[in-house]
């Protein structure tokens, strides 16, 4: 049976297989609508700040937070069970998100996840959502 709230994401056209390790960099193109290659290239001036690869945390962090995205941990309270990705895809109907798992990010936007592979079972650690910005030219 097919799972309503997951669709194959795959943005990197030279990925054929799904095998270049690039959760990063595919989740935030969801997020952010832009192409592979554009947001490898935003990455790179964080990546010599910080002197790591593109799609680390410290880059991704600083990349979702210069871009209007804020940050909602997970408690992991003792007797309370983390939500998974497909959960919290039900739960959140509207929205723009990137989602931290263990060893894995995934986009979800308007309740659906994107991913390469189904990983509507992994337990959510936290996520980032995408916040509204107006600027001077913005009709309220």
């Amino acid at each position: 049976m097919a799972n309503k709230h997951y669709k194959y994401y795959q943005p990197n056209k030279k990925d054929l297989k799904d095998d270049y390790g690039d959760c990063v960099i595919r989740a935030l193109t969801k997020v952010m609508n832009k192409e592979w290659g554009q947001v490898f290239e935003d990455l790179i001036p964080m990546a010599r700040e910080f002197q790591c690869m593109p799609n680390s945390k410290p880059c991704f962090e600083k990349y979702l937070l210069n871009n209007g995205f804020v940050y909602h941990g997970i408690s992991n309270k003792s007797g309370s069970k983390r939500p998974t990705v497909e959960e919290f895809a039900k739960q959140h109907k509207k929205g723009t998100f990137f989602l931290r798992v263990a060893h894995h990010v995934v986009a979800a936007v308007d309740g659906v996840y994107y991913d390469t592979w189904d990983s509507g079972y992994k337990s959510l650690y936290g996520y980032w959502e995408k916040t509204v910005r107006f600027d001077s030219n913005s009709i309220i």
